[in-house]
């Protein structure tokens, strides 16, 4: 079985050799404002260019995040990003946006894209479809299980890539909405200021906690079966810490992956040192879950730590070099001079001749063990020499110098040749056609979590309307909503529900992920899209509207304007009211404040420092949804909701009991304002 690739991350030129020098076979990188970390300092073209050069030298993998949702308006700066990192020689993109994933493979068709984290990728319908979209891999969701893993990798046809170490999030990436509906910094535009670690208050509770706050993930432990579960890629969380951070976990990660072993009691010690939230946790991979993996960041006076950095910086230090890159040689000896010839394994070949005369030895003649010692001497450089073959003259004497001279000379040629980036295809883009401007009427569409919200809305004159798929299975006439996640081995109870509404007379479901797409097609039902798909430019519609969704709720993080400026190759909705859902999570918040399932029997809340107080609500699997602490409210402003050119205006019920539902109904379709506490959303504030 092949060793997957370990892969690091690097802030800066000096973090990438702080994880080259310490055994990392790929690096990733961030570039310009279309990666998810824009606070870092990121990369210059010159430094990326070198970066990549670096790497490429070296063999190792560069692979760049361009992992945000790009906006029209923003597509021409995508483009020149793109033709850049084509030039440069990047070997992947990392993609979580599927209208910039149609963007790279319609301009640059031989880049590799791999489907980032922020694609909610866990189950293999979604690996399957990424790669029906032109992704050679898929990072996986850090949720998934070993099972899920395994089963995924063996079964999807394209490379699998897992975390193994580094910060975890409590909600499913590309799936929080946290951040940017409360400050307008957006986790799916690279600016999540992480209010999941601040601490807030369950509701009847004084004491404030950390309920969203996970520990550090640490799979040093589980590198084996892994390893054997046959994903192509390890990756070590980290672009905004230090390279010493990076030296340190890579180099431990290296050699339990070089030897074959579980991490002794002393590297643990060290990566907690490093950075730790109360210590690790092994995540999700067991499929356990519970309160021992909730921790906050170990504060380690940087005097306890100093001498793993100092240690660590020693290895990366400028002209450091590991011989990560085998080579043959042969030289040849005549009385004519000299020639060396240098071999990679990828067949690289370069050749210096000397033709200064050999002299005759006078006294001692030269060896061919001397001359071995001599060729073999590529300190300073990554190389390291396998085979030498020598045809040496009896009785002559070679100069050292002279050896160590074509030595020098060979090497530095073979290095810039392996630094050259690949000669690739560039096709210029076509452009976007303008959105023809359409303020037609709205229909008023609606979102149910229950039967009696169903029959309220119905009564209150709206026909369509959408429910979750346990509740549509119970009643006639409501669409289904997938939900938000599931398992490989939930699906076929999904599958089931699913035909149950369809007998029912429905033929149509909407589906909250990419990797439902294939389930609908399966089922012979219309798709529809919900806000979970992130629409949020003109490509990225025209590739839903590619996988077959008829109809697609326009993403809520963008603002009204943006949003009528987008294509719209289907029907599309905007949502008009609702508690906006934050987040989803695995980890159950509201068993932890009770110690038991009672999501159930009450509505639980979280309270933040400000008093705001969000709805946890249970969701399929016993998981939960964060809602927000305000309804979103603009069915009041409908003429300029017409201007969206949107078809149908969403109202979303969760929390609401009867009477606020039909309340709602009428004040919305009436364009009338409501009486309580609202926001606007996001709909004229945007995000950063």
């Amino acid at each position: 079985m092949n060793m997957p690739e370990l892969l690091a991350p690097a802030g800066s030129f000096e973090g990438v050799r702080a994880a080259v020098q310490s055994g990392a076979t790929a690096v990733y990188m961030g570039f310009g404002t279309f990666n998810a970390r824009r606070g870092a300092k990121n990369f210059t073209k010159e430094e990326m260019r070198q970066a990549i050069s670096y790497c490429r030298a070296r063999g190792v993998k560069t692979n760049i995040t361009f992992n945000i949702l790009a906006l029209d308006k923003e597509r021409q700066d995508a483009i020149n990003d793109i033709k850049f990192l084509n030039e440069a020689g990047a070997d992947a993109l990392i993609v979580q946006d599927l209208g910039v994933a149609r963007l790279i493979k319609e301009c640059a068709p031989d880049m590799p894209i791999h489907a980032s984290t922020q694609m909610t990728i866990h189950t293999l319908d979604g690996a399957i479809t990424a790669k029906e979209l032109g992704f050679s891999r898929v990072v996986l969701s850090r949720e998934c299980t070993l099972e899920q893993i395994k089963y995924i990798t063996a079964n999807a046809g394209i490379e699998t890539e897992v975390f193994v170490h580094g910060a975890l999030c409590m909600c499913y990436s590309g799936q929080c909405y946290l951040s940017a509906v409360i400050g307008q910094r957006s986790g799916n535009r690279g600016l999540c200021a992480q209010p999941c670690r601040l601490p807030y208050k369950y509701d009847g509770c004084k004491k404030q906690c950390y309920p969203l706050s996970l520990k550090d993930l640490s799979l040093a432990g589980w590198l084996e079966p892994i390893v054997n579960a046959g994903v192509s890629s390890l990756k070590i969380e980290g672009r905004m810490k230090r390279p010493e951070y990076a030296a340190i976990v890579t180099d431990i990660y290296a050699r339990l992956l070089k030897e074959k072993r579980r991490p002794t009691v002393e590297e643990m010690k060290t990566l907690e040192l490093v950075f730790s939230r109360d210590g690790f946790t092994d995540g999700y991979l067991t499929g356990k879950k519970g309160d021992n993996m909730f921790g906050t960041k170990t504060s380690i006076p940087l005097e306890n730590v100093k001498h793993l950095y100092d240690e660590a910086a020693k290895r990366f230090a400028e002209g450091k070099e590991m011989p990560i890159v085998p080579v043959n040689m042969v030289c040849d000896i005549t009385g004519s001079g000299i020639s060396l010839t240098v071999t990679d394994l990828d067949g690289n070949t370069h050749t210096i001749n000397d033709n200064e005369p050999i002299e005759q030895a006078k006294n001692k003649p030269t060896s061919s063990e001397q001359l071995e010692k001599n060729l073999k001497k590529t300190g300073g450089t990554p190389f390291d020499v396998k085979n030498i073959a020598i045809n040496l003259p009896e009785g002559v004497i070679v100069p050292a110098s002279r050896i160590n001279a074509i030595r020098r000379q060979a090497l530095e040629n073979l290095l810039e040749t392996r630094g050259k980036p690949p000669v690739r295809r560039w096709i210029e883009p076509k452009p976007i056609e303008k959105s023809k401007q359409n303020t037609q009427d709205m229909q008023f569409v609606a979102m149910v979590r229950t039967l009696e919200q169903a029959q309220t809305v119905k009564n209150s004159g709206i026909s369509t309307i959408y429910a979750p798929l346990e509740v549509a299975a119970k009643a006639e006439g409501l669409i289904p909503v997938m939900p938000r996640v599931y398992r490989d081995d939930e699906q076929p109870s999904i599958e089931k529900l699913l035909e149950t509404c369809k007998n029912n007379g429905i033929d149509s479901v909407m589906i909250t992920n990419i990797g439902q797409v294939q389930l609908a097609r399966k089922l012979n039902l219309k798709i529809h899209g919900d806000f979970g798909l992130n629409a949020y430019n003109s490509s990225c519609m025209n590739v839903l509207n590619y996988l077959g969704i008829e109809r697609q709720v326009l993403s809520f993080e963008a603002r009204l304007a943006q949003l009528r400026d987008l294509q719209k190759p289907m029907d599309t909705i905007l949502t008009v009211y609702g508690y906006l859902p934050l987040m989803v999570f695995e980890n159950c918040a509201i068993r932890r404040k009770t110690g038991e399932c009672t999501c159930k029997k009450q509505t639980c809340y979280l309270t933040d420092r400000q008093g705001k107080k969000f709805a946890l609500l249970p969701a399929f699997g016993c998981r939960n949804e964060l809602l927000n602490s305000q309804p979103l409210y603009i069915a009041d402003k409908i003429n300029e909701c017409k201007q969206v050119g949107a078809k149908y205006a969403m109202l979303r019920f969760t929390t609401e009991d009867k009477q606020k539902c039909s309340e709602i109904c009428s004040l919305a379709q009436n364009s009338q304002s409501i009486n309580s506490e609202f926001t606007r959303g996001l709909y004229y504030r945007g995000v950063e």
